[in-house]
C-alpha cells in the first residue's frame, strides 16, 4: 500500500512541478527561470524536483514527450488506412489537440528549446502517412515515397508553427483542411 501512495505522490509532485514551470514560462523567459523559482511556485522542496528531473531541460523534455505521446496515441487511435486519399481526419485530430492545449503549446514554443514542431510532430505525421494503405507495398518501400512523406510532414509542422506565431490566418480547423487539400492534390 505504501508503494501506491508513493506512486501517487510522485505523479502529484511531477504535475505540480510542470504546472509551476508552465506558469513561470508565461511570465518570464526560460533563461530567467531557476529550479528555486519552480519549487517555490510548486510549494515543494528542491530534493523533490531533483528526484524527478536532473535540470530544467529534462523537465522541458518530459513535457514535450507527454505532448508527443498524446499526439501519437491520438493518431494511432484514428482508424483511417487511406491517409493520402483522405488525410483530413488526421489533421483535424491534430488541430483539435493543439487547440485544446493551445496555452501549453505556446509556452513550449516560447521556451526556444523545444523541437516539437521542427522534429517531433513532422516525424509522427510522416510515420502515419508512410503507413497509408492506399499506396501499394512497392511504392511504400521506395525512398521517393518516404521523402514525400517527410516533405509533407515538415510542411505541416511548419504551417502549424506559423499559425501559432500568427503568420497564418484562419482557425486550426482551417489549417487542417488546407493541409489535407495540399496532400490530396500532390498525391
Amino acid at each position: 500500500m505504501a508503494q501506491k501512495a508513493e506512486y501517487r505522490n510522485a505523479i502529484r509532485s511531477k504535475k505540480l512541478i510542470k504546472n509551476a514551470f508552465i506558469e513561470l514560462l508565461q511570465a518570464k523567459t526560460l533563461d530567467r527561470i531557476t529550479v528555486t523559482n519552480i519549487v517555490e511556485k510548486a510549494e515543494l522542496n528542491r530534493g523533490t524536483f531533483y528526484a524527478h528531473y536532473t535540470d530544467i531541460n529534462m523537465l522541458i523534455q518530459s513535457i514535450e514527450d507527454e505532448v508527443a505521446q498524446s499526439l501519437y496515441n491520438l493518431l494511432s487511435d484514428a482508424e483511417n488506412p487511406y491517409l493520402f486519399k483522405n488525410p483530413r481526419s488526421m489533421f483535424l485530430k491534430i488541430s483539435q489537440y493543439l487547440e485544446e492545449n493551445k496555452e501549453l503549446i505556446l509556452v513550449l514554443m516560447g521556451s526556444q528549446s523545444t523541437n516539437l514542431f521542427i522534429e517531433r510532430l513532422p516525424e509522427l505525421i510522416a510515420k502515419h502517412l508512410a503507413s497509408s494503405e492506399d499506396i501499394d507495398e512497392e511504392m511504400r518501400g521506395s525512398i521517393s515515397f518516404k521523402e514525400r512523406c517527410y516533405f509533407y510532414a515538415g510542411g505541416a509542422g511548419s504551417l502549424y508553427m506559423a499559425w501559432f506565431r500568427g503568420t497564418v490566418s484562419g482557425s486550426l480547423e482551417d489549417v487542417a483542411y488546407r493541409l489535407a487539400d495540399i496532400i490530396r492534390q500532390g498525391y
